[in-house]
């Protein structure tokens, strides 16, 4: 990594290092005559030794503790009327640096679904090589469809095993779920079993860790912190580079190709501001229209997710090597044609534990709707559009969603009163009357309704004679040559599990393609970004 500017005019320039972009830059690396250039706005450091113990740590979350220098934040509205703090990854590993270590692949029904959205490299069967040559699963490599030497470790028993997450495995046999040993079976809709962890000795093994730093002594890639993109350069129907402030100083960086990686909100931001959006929306915020792309930014979606917390019978202090996450349970809701769509997830260290506290009194647990039908929006601010956008989810708007939803706080609150859990809830002590009445309940959800920070669908790929589309399937943007969006903001819809894992296999799919690999055992043309 070189200090001071980077290259010139570098063959990829990367914007972000996150989720996606760490994977895509460190693959395209390996071909030697590739210059790659990657400019993140969060801190870069050059070694593992760099990130900060919260970083670093899987059984912290750094945006509980508030703001800091590896995530930003911004306000959104996650229903009408109810606004968040919204808190994201920036730096190294983007949000795979603080988030749960959550490493749940997408469901088949997502990839053929997003396939036949006009997008057939996403079948089932096209990138589950790519899933498998993506992971070290410690417990399952040797299965077929799973893989043993790739760069992210995937371990369901990376700590000891959790009594809490027992107990709970317990409950939902109770109820009647099935034990599931493999969470990432592509397959399974419907049952409970230990959750599939990117952690390794107690390391959150963000895409930093496991792509990005084991490539920086590579002449041929060069990665800068602290460097705020502003907009692509675009001419004559080209992106020909990025206008960004690296260390205080305004710089214009030329580049063969622009790959935007920057997260689903500030790639679809960068876009706006670069003049490729809803041609209204970009004139009312007084930004020239290079191309009218109506979808950016129409049809967001995201994970509706509520914490349910009970009364513990004893305060719950958790030791420095009890997990936070170990165990999942999903399910499809009564009636519902979308498979898969609730989850619930313990959170075995109470807030205050993760504030910094040694107890809580609370065990709280995450009840998500991982298939909503409700779609947001994501605009520029017009009174500034430097700003971060506005973000409106319209979470449990539509009334299915709201149906769904009371179902997954009902199956949790069973849970949490089951004769399993008898000896962690004190039940004496907590109300569950406002689960019974239907008005009440929604009533309870609104005013807990939070979302999962699972942002997709910004810059939603397809076919571009299809309307609300923004780029194809190989992220490469409508209307403009050498400019491409590899994050989930080009998935059509948030995937039916936690992203982390959709957007590791987006850098390896769409880098594989660039690189002309055949990652599907077929021959691949190499891709020069052009349509």
């Amino acid at each position: 990594m070189r200090a001071g500017l980077p290259v010139t005019a570098p063959d990829v320039l990367v914007v972000g290092a996150g989720g996606a972009g760490a994977p895509f830059a460190a693959r395209l690396s390996e071909d030697p005559g590739c210059t790659v250039l990657v400019l993140e706005a969060g801190p870069v450091p050059r070694t593992a030794a760099g990130l900060p113990p919260e970083v670093r740590c899987a059984t912290v979350l750094p945006t509980v503790r508030g703001p800091g220098p590896y995530t930003w934040w911004h306000r959104a509205e996650v229903a009408p009327g109810r606004t968040h703090d919204v808190g994201r990854g920036q730096g190294a590993g983007g949000s795979t640096s603080v988030n749960g270590a959550y490493f749940v692949r997408p469901r088949a029904d997502d990839l053929r679904r997003w396939a036949e959205a006009g997008n057939p490299a996403w079948e089932p069967e096209a990138v589950l090589p790519l899933l498998a040559a993506a992971e070290r699963d410690v417990q399952f490599g040797g299965r077929p469809g799973h893989g043993d030497a790739g760069p992210v470790p995937v371990d369901r028993r990376a700590f000891p095993e959790s009594p809490l997450a027992a107990a709970f495995g317990a409950a939902a046999e109770a109820l009647g779920h099935p034990v599931l040993d493999d969470l990432n079976d592509i397959t399974a809709q419907h049952g409970h079993g230990e959750l599939p962890l990117n952690v390794h000795e107690g390391t959150r093994m963000s895409t930093a860790l496991a792509y990005l730093f084991p490539a920086l002594d590579r002449p041929n890639l060069t990665v800068l912190g602290g460097a705020n993109v502003l907009r692509v350069v675009l001419r004559d129907g080209r992106a020909c580079g990025v206008e960004a402030v690296i260390d205080g100083t305004l710089h214009r960086v030329h580049a063969g190709q622009v790959v935007l990686a920057a997260g689903p909100v500030r790639s679809a931001h960068l876009l706006m501001l670069s003049g490729i959006g809803p041609a209204p929306a970009l004139a009312e915020a007084g930004v020239d229209t290079v191309v009218d792309s109506p979808g950016v930014g129409a049809t967001v979606s995201d994970h509706p997710d509520i914490v349910l917390s009970a009364p513990l019978a004893r305060p719950l202090r958790p030791g420095p090597a009890d997990p936070l996450f170990a165990w999942a349970l999903n399910w499809t809701a009564s009636g519902s044609t979308a498979p898969g769509d609730l989850e619930v997830l313990p959170m075995l260290r109470p807030f205050p534990v993760l504030a910094g506290h040694p107890a809580g009194a609370e065990l709280p647990v995450i009840v998500a709707l991982q298939r909503p039908e409700g779609r947001g929006t994501l605009a520029l601010d017009p009174a500034d559009p430097q700003r971060p956008p506005r973000v409106r989810y319209r979470h449990l708007c539509a009334a299915e969603d709201r149906r769904r939803m009371r179902e997954g706080v009902r199956t949790a609150a069973d849970l949490l009163s089951s004769t399993a859990l008898a000896d962690w809830v004190d039940a004496a002590a907590w109300d569950r009357r406002v689960f019974d009445d239907d008005r009440g309940l929604d009533e309870w959800m609104t005013a807990h309704l939070g979302t999962a920070v699972h942002l997709a669908g910004t810059a939603p790929m397809g076919p571009g004679n299809r309307p609300g589309t923004v780029t194809d399937q190989w992220g490469r943007v409508h209307g403009v040559d050498r400019l491409r969006v590899v994050d989930t903001a080009i998935l059509p819809d948030v995937p039916s599990r936690g992203p982390a894992a959709t957007a590791v296999l987006l850098g390896e799919l769409i880098a594989a393609r660039v690189r002309g690999l055949p990652p599907h055992g077929c021959p691949s043309p190499r891709d020069t970004g052009r349509p």
